[in-house]
């Protein structure tokens, strides 16, 4: 019976080591978004939607997912620690809490044109992954766009789900969009 409940917790453990993350979002009907980025580099993942026909250097709007694997920061703590970066590239904007809890934090701004960085608006939610933790950043650069479709964007920022799953061929995925987080 040991030996049964020890190769139990072995295989369990393996398991949840070779999970395969990946994000999905649900687009607004009749829009196309494309992966323009996506790098993973050690225990860091970062994957940039665009836009359909824009570039992940020329987007009118773009989606940011930043994975941090291993972290196990509190989101509000996480979030503090990232807007205090943002805030040291463009000061030109507070942010305004929308969510904030242990396991999921949502924050949003809009900022000036401030030493090269265009004026933008944004959604920045923070949130628990199965082995660490997630950024999802929504920019828009067009601030009357962004105020006229703040509903539907937040909706999507809020919905999207990090999906955990032991197999790559997952039926769920859709192979085009499959990024491992």
């Amino acid at each position: 019976m040991k030996k049964v409940l020890l190769f139990s917790l072995i295989l369990l453990s393996t398991l949840a080591v070779c999970a395969y993350e990946t994000i999905i979002f649900h687009f607004p009907d009749g829009e196309r978004w494309d992966s323009a980025y996506y790098k993973k580099r050690g225990l860091e993942a970062i994957l940039q939607y665009v836009p359909y026909g824009q570039t992940s250097n020329n987007w009118t709007r773009t989606i940011v997912v930043h994975s941090y694997n291993e972290n196990e920061s509190p989101a509000p703590y996480f979030a503090q620690m990232e807007i205090r970066k943002m805030r040291k590239i463009n000061p030109k904007g507070q942010y305004r809490i929308i969510k904030s809890r242990e396991n999921d934090a949502i924050y949003t701004r809009c900022t000036e044109d401030y030493n090269n960085q265009q004026a933008h608006c944004e959604f920045l939610r923070i949130t628990r992954a199965h082995g660490g933790i997630v950024t999802i950043q929504y920019i828009n650069r067009n601030k009357k766009d962004f105020e006229n479709n703040y509903t539907l964007w937040l909706q999507v920022i809020r919905d999207a789900r990090l999906m955990n799953s032991y197999w790559r061929d997952e039926r769920t995925f859709d192979k085009s969009m499959y990024f491992e987080l």
